[in-house]
């Protein structure tokens, strides 16, 4: 329990150091800079699972890699990478249809409540 709680911090403050750099360095407004910063935490998960270093940190770090963006990254790479011959495509929406189905219900019933 401790590694996983370890591992998110250590996403979050990675997170949040991309966060500043983008707004210090490039004069970014608020929002621009965390969309970029979620853009570039997507892109880090998608380049660890080729090379099997997100699989290497999930067995290590256990639930405190299951950062939405970042696993639904992971498993469209994995999901690609496994079908790559047989059309990706449509196997990478099939495996993260209920992942985004999901999302989309919760911010529905969190919108109705805020």
């Amino acid at each position: 329990m401790l590694k996983a709680f370890l591992a998110g911090g250590l996403i979050a403050i990675v997170g949040q150091a991309f966060h500043d750099m983008y707004s210090i360095w490039f004069h970014m407004n608020e929002a621009e800079a965390i969309r970029w910063m979620n853009g570039t935490l997507i892109v880090c998960a998608a380049l660890c699972t080729p090379t099997r270093l997100y699989r290497r940190f999930t067995q290590i770090a256990g639930a405190g890699m299951i950062v939405p963006m970042m696993s639904l990254a992971n498993i469209w790479s994995a999901t690609a990478l496994e079908y790559r011959n047989e059309g990706a495509a449509e196997h990478m929406f099939f495996v993260g249809g209920s992942i985004i189905v999901t999302l989309v219900v919760a911010s529905y019933v969190a919108a109705l409540f805020l």
